[in-house]
């Protein structure tokens, strides 16, 4: 059972010799022929539990694993990977290749076999991502296989690519951002990175996906002195669109932060946790 309340507090003395305590064990995630380097936090006591993904960003110097212990205090499985071509997982990054990862992720935490090993309560399974994570979140927070899903400070690189076209401010500040982000990967570069998202921006702009969105349970929060995801560019547009079609399942919270949520990384978990608490335990 999820509870909410282990959000900010350590769960109670469990026997470590309990095959219910929590742990850490690696997945065996692949995703067209490579290894993700995945690993499942695992929660303590009797499952089945409810599962989440959760989605690193671009490209995964701020790693959220303060939200994964948290949502794992709380009675959750947490699925965490890297993509293709990053932080030594073999293969060339590129944004479509990230994609392709979560829809293989999705495949694996709904395989027969893995449900058996982790307990997964298959009818609460969850995407959670920041960032690009957040972003990736939403282009598969359709999947009939998701309850629902959080995106933390979603960047739209589609709409990034849409607007590149006409608005060389935008397109300039996102092909810096993707320089300083080449260190940990592989075969690719900022031109790239910036062309890929020019060539596909119609295609993966959220905003034209808000009729589809709107059906979705969805969680998304907002930094508002995030310059990264920036509000006016990156959450009202979308949410304006979504709202169109459904102003009922979309929760937005708002906290006055930066793309990392540096000062807030207890509201961000106790966010996230109370969203999923309240759609795991509906009646």
């Amino acid at each position: 059972m999820f509870n909410k309340s282990y959000v900010t507090k350590d769960v109670e003395q469990i026997d470590v010799n309990s095959e219910y305590f929590p742990d850490l064990v690696y997945a065996g995630l692949e995703s067209h022929g490579s290894d993700l380097c995945g690993f499942v936090l695992k929660p303590q006591g009797k499952g089945p539990h409810p599962t989440a993904i959760l989605l690193h960003g671009f490209p995964g110097y701020d790693d959220p694993i303060d939200l994964a212990h948290a949502l794992r205090r709380c009675g959750m499985n947490v699925l965490r990977f890297h993509y293709r071509g990053c932080w030594g997982v073999k293969g060339t990054y590129s944004f479509k290749h990230c994609m392709e990862d979560v829809k293989s992720a999705i495949d694996y935490l709904t395989d027969e076999e893995v449900v058996k090993k982790f307990d997964i309560d298959i009818d609460n399974l969850f995407l959670v991502g920041h960032s690009m994570g957040g972003f990736l979140t939403l282009t598969h927070a359709c999947d009939k296989r998701i309850k629902a899903s959080v995106a933390i400070s979603p960047y739209d690189f589609g709409l990034v690519g849409k607007i590149g076209h006409y608005d060389e401010k935008e397109r300039e500040e996102a092909f810096e951002m993707f320089k300083t982000a080449i260190p940990p990967l592989n075969d690719t570069n900022a031109e790239a990175l910036m062309q890929e998202c020019i060539e596909n921006g119609d295609k993966w702009n959220l905003p034209d996906k808000a009729k589809f969105l709107a059906d979705e349970r969805l969680l998304i929060t907002v930094g508002t002195g995030d310059i990264v995801s920036k509000k006016s560019l990156h959450h009202d547009i979308l949410a304006s669109e979504i709202k169109k079609y459904n102003k009922g399942n979309l929760t937005e919270k708002f906290a006055a932060t930066d793309h990392s949520y540096s000062n807030k990384r207890i509201w961000l978990a106790q966010t996230v946790a109370e969203f999923l608490d309240e759609v795991i335990n509906e009646k």
